[in-house]
């Protein structure tokens, strides 16, 4: 019985070829993007959950508002975690970790610049647990000097050696003992990490309660609830930091509060960062769960628009097989047996789709990887969790598209079908005219969604930032270079006619910034303002193009310009300096005379953007000491001469650094990357877009094509009348033109709604760009009339003798 049903289904596949291909390609396609946004969604939610006790270790981050200003960051002082392993039994450990970048190792002849020396404590590895290659994870960071490196850094100083008890070095005095191999951090962690190392702090460092540089995860006991622990943070707080604060600042913390202002502890869960954190300066870039809902819900879609073919096109044949249904049922078939024929079927086209769109991911996976930057591979969709969503998804396909054939054309009554009544329809015209419009509400929903992120996207990129970020040529690792050298090094590459100028700087626009806290005048000890701070020199203001509106730039002829600030005009707004802001003094806390020490202002740069354009521009001082932390040297260069600039400063930088590895970036493309996210879900979404519309408008020369079948007299009459083919083309086009306006106009306040929403996250953002609304019109209408007019314009050259001799 079972193998006659699909025998017939399969008959019915062979006779319809036509509707078939179109079902099970829209099907193919829409399964396809089904199964690649679910290994993109489930790579997404994977994030950090290989740890074995992923669900007991949380992040701490605190909340702080001073003022107007609210700032919401993951890290904390030294001294936070050994405290509250002592006050908290909850707490089972307490690890801290830091990074330093560009650090430059040697073994033997080797020397490599590593990116990721993680700097921890001594049970890191109790908390984070990960496989040992070579070494033990009990004692690998039990001695002062012992350092553990990641397997693929191993296998780059040592090959497949085992290198425990070797030394690397860091620097002439800073050597390190290696004591184990730890397999790789995998790509789905939110922070990775290439050698391991013990935070070596002073007892000053141990006990500084206002230093915050550097992260902390607790390992809470099983069966804690990390909410009852947040609750005791206020007490900790006060009792650790209240003395403090006003030992140092003569600021009692709980009248502090009382000003409005909030400075609070809390948990963020291991699991939830990587998608749901809010907190400021990730260790590495994090993503957002919006998009995860995102793009399911284009998933979701795209799987409907393939599924709504279907049914449009089983609606529209659905008296063809009037007369299969009461031959059927005359043959003593009752209805059950007449909806397992049809449900049979539409599982058969869905299989036949489900097996095509394997092939399809292979092909488009390199792509999809490429445009989400990811390294997901095919043999996951054979997994057993894969597997059981993929039986859901064709489950689903198969209840949605063939539920109507199964329940509407098995309940067809043998006397209807005798009278030619069933040829009246179900479902009519109004509602398939129903199902096209909304297969166009999404596709043009999403191509005006991609349209708009993508104008927001180059926005970002070519918007005047108040810096010339072009041709900037930034050399990392600068500290390598001895003060002589520094002015060496600038004297020689200005000689050379392909560069314009150069500097050193501590930070560049895009890489992060230091914070001060400090005073204005006559301001309480309260009452402190939060300045985010730049070390530079005095080529640094030049070199980047940045505007001078009051007062002058650093002289470095001048020794004390080295205790002077330049502020923006941001910094002025917060300091409330508006009148004559130069000669005026911003005060400084002097924690070892518990004072403040008066420092001038020398200058007023106009605002330029030094971090992402999500957020406000934030109050900026530039300080130029040469005593100051320089890890960059800027090279502007010529436009003519690029890659001769690049040679020469590679050339002068090995001679001085005896040919240390030459580390740098352009500072355009590197500020760029701060917009990576969202060019990531532009280029997702466009991608997405064509298969929308591929979808929609495949169904719709299906269903066009039947209905033009149907109208084959009503058009030869027409001719013998005296029609003309384009008044024909004019007439059959109508009806679809229509439904595509109509779909336009459903689909612009939705999207509108949406995308409002999501331009809201941008302080600097394009204005909302209507004439998108327009562009999607006449785009749809352009390519609904293209998918059909062929087929129009063949049935109206038709002889309308061939229509109506048979009448």
């Amino acid at each position: 019985m079972i193998q006659n049903f699909f025998k017939v289904a399969f008959r019915n596949m062979r006779k319809y070829k036509g509707y078939t291909f179109i079902n099970i390609v829209g099907l193919a396609v829409g399964l396809a993007c089904v199964f690649l946004i679910y290994l993109f969604v489930q790579d997404e939610l994977s994030y950090d959950k290989f740890y074995p006790k992923y669900k007991d270790i949380y992040r701490v981050a605190t909340k702080v508002k001073m003022g107007e200003r609210k700032m919401d960051g993951n890290t904390i002082c030294a001294p936070f975690s050994p405290n509250a392993v002592a006050d908290f039994p909850e707490v089972k450990y307490a690890v801290r970790i830091h990074f330093w970048n560009n650090v430059l190792f040697k073994y033997e002849d080797k020397q490599f610049v590593e990116d990721k020396f993680l700097r921890t404590d001594s049970t890191f590895f109790e908390v984070f647990s990960r496989p040992f290659v070579f070494g033990d994870s009990r004692t690998a960071l039990k001695e002062k000097n012992n350092i553990v490196l990641t397997q693929s850094t191993s296998q780059k100083y040592f090959g497949d050696a085992n290198p425990v008890g070797k030394i690397l070095k860091m620097s002439e005095d800073k050597l390190f003992t290696i004591s184990g191999v730890v397999e790789d951090v995998p790509e789905n962690s939110h922070f990775h990490y290439d050698l391991v190392g013990l935070l070596n702090l002073s007892a000053e460092e141990e006990d500084a309660w206002f230093s915050d540089y550097m992260q902390a995860y607790f390992l809470l006991k099983p069966g804690t609830n990390y909410k009852d622990l947040e609750a005791k943070f206020r007490d900790f707080t006060i009792r650790h930091m209240g003395p403090k604060l006003i030992e140092v600042l003569g600021i009692d913390i709980v009248a502090w509060e009382k000003n409005g202002n909030e400075f609070k502890y809390y948990l963020e869960p291991l699991e939830s960062i990587y998608l749901k954190t809010t907190t400021e300066g990730q260790i590495e870039p994090v993503s957002d769960i919006k998009y995860i809902y995102i793009f399911s819900a284009i998933a979701f879609f795209i799987l409907l628009l393939a599924c709504v073919n279907f049914l449009n096109l089983t609606t529209a044949r659905s008296y063809t097989r009037a007369r299969e249904v009461g031959v059927r049922k005359v043959f003593g078939s009752n209805r059950n047996m007449l909806m397992i024929q049809f449900y049979a079927e539409t599982f058969l086209m869905t299989l036949l789709a489900a097996v095509i769109s394997f092939f399809l991911i292979e092909l488009t996976l390199p792509y999809f990887n490429e445009i989400t930057r990811k390294n997901l591979m095919s043999p996951l969709l054979w997994q057993g969790e894969y597997l059981l969503f993929m039986g859901g998804v064709i489950a689903f396909v198969v209840l949605f598209a063939g539920s109507y054939t199964a329940i509407s054309l098995s309940g067809f009554k043998v006397m209807s079908v005798l009278k030619g009544e069933v040829q009246k329809g179900r479902l009519g015209k109004r509602i398939r005219a129903g199902l096209v419009i909304f297969q166009f509400v999404v596709a043009i929903g999403i191509l005006i969604s991609a349209f708009i992120i993508k104008e927001q996207v180059n926005f970002m990129q070519e918007k005047k930032l108040g810096f010339d970020k072009e041709r900037v040529l930034v050399v990392d690792r600068a500290y390598s270079l001895e003060d002589e050298q520094r002015i060496s090094i600038k004297e020689k590459l200005k000689e050379y006619s392909g560069i314009e100028d150069v500097s050193f700087s501590g930070m560049v626009p895009g890489r992060g910034t230091n914070g001060w806290s400090m005073y204005r005048e006559g301001a309480n000890n309260e009452d402190m303002i939060n300045f985010r701070l730049m070390h530079v020199d005095e080529n640094f203001i030049d070199l980047l193009g940045l505007k001078i509106i009051d007062g002058r730039k650093f002289d470095k002829n001048r020794v004390s310009d080295s205790s002077v600030f330049i502020a923006n005009e941001a910094a002025i707004a917060a300091l409330g300096y508006t009148d004559n802001p130069v000669g005026r003094n911003i005060y400084k806390p002097d924690f070892n005379q518990n004072g403040r020490k008066a420092i001038e202002i020398i200058g007023v740069i106009e605002d330029f953007h030094f971090e992402s354009m999500r957020d406000k521009i934030l109050p900026m001082l530039l300080v130029s000491d040469p005593k100051l932390f320089k890890r960059y040297m800027l090279v502007k260069l010529q436009p003519d001469n690029v890659m001769d600039g690049v040679k020469m400063v590679k050339k002068y930088w090995s001679k001085m650094t005896d040919g240390e590895p030459f580390e740098y970036f352009f500072l355009d493309s590197d500020f760029n990357s701060l917009f990576k996210g969202e060019e990531r879900v532009a280029n997702i979404l466009s991608s997405f877009t064509i298969l929308a519309f591929f979808i929609a408008l495949l169904g719709l020369l299906g269903l066009v094509s039947f209905e033009m079948q149907q109208r084959v007299k009503e058009i030869g009459i027409r001719k013998v009348l005296g029609s003309s083919e384009f008044g024909l083309m004019m007439i059959l086009s109508r009806s679809l033109c229509l439904n595509v306006i109509i779909a336009n106009i459903v689909a612009w306040p939705l999207t509108y709604f949406v995308m409002q929403h999501w331009l809201s996250n941008f302080v600097y953002r394009i204005n909302f760009p209507w004439y998108y609304f327009i562009l999607a019109l006449l785009m749809s209408l352009i390519l609904a009339v293209l998918t059909v007019s062929g087929h129009s314009l063949k049935v109206a050259r038709a002889n309308p003798i061939e229509s109506l001799k048979y009448e």
